[in-house]
């Protein structure tokens, strides 16, 4: 995996998928280098209050909103 994350183009990879995008990531992380790069490829970022690496313990209702708002305006065309 860490190979894959190093060599594998996996930021370009992401930005060309043909989908909305959202990245989500703790406050405490906010300072990562390649979120300047998400968000001029169009991804809108997520960062998730009180929270380090992993939402789904540090603020789940916050994670759940966030994941509710990038899925809705598909449902609204379904």
């Amino acid at each position: 995996m860490v190979d894959l994350s190093d060599h594998g183009k996996l930021l370009d990879r992401f930005l060309g998928l043909p989908a909305p995008k959202t990245f989500m990531y703790g406050e405490q992380n906010n300072a990562l280098s390649y979120l300047p790069a998400l968000a001029e490829g169009g991804v809108e970022l997520a960062e998730i209050e009180h929270c380090a690496h992993f939402p789904m313990y540090s603020n789940p209702p916050q994670m759940w909103a966030r994941i509710a708002d990038l899925v809705s305006p598909a449902d609204a065309g379904a």
